[in-house]
């Protein structure tokens, strides 16, 4: 299990050179760190299935996650969540009767 202070590390000798090309095209060059920042996001969203979001976003309403780390496995999900959450509480809180024809 990682630590806070663990650094996140990977073979990518490859993917080194490829930084290093498009580094040297672009004036004023890249920032490597902010881009293997974005991508790790991303990532780290895609790698998630529905059921394990959703769990995260319970964990988040009873304060087991901080904002920051909600912000970055949820992003927009986070949002469109709570959205759903809230149309179906709304939903719930409907007067039925009449509603199904007898």
């Amino acid at each position: 299990m990682a630590a806070n202070n663990d650094k996140i590390q990977f073979r990518g000798k490859a993917e080194k050179e490829a930084t290093q090309v498009v580094d040297q095209m672009r004036l004023g060059g890249i920032n490597i760190s902010e881009l293997a920042r974005q991508g790790l996001r991303e990532k780290l969203r895609e790698a998630l299935s529905d059921e394990e979001m959703i769990t995260l976003h319970q964990r988040y309403n009873q304060g087991e996650l901080s904002d920051e780390v909600a912000e970055i496995l949820l992003d927009d999900a986070l949002e469109e969540i709570e959205r759903e959450r809230k149309t179906f509480e709304e939903a719930a809180e409907l007067d039925r009767p009449g509603v199904f024809q007898e």
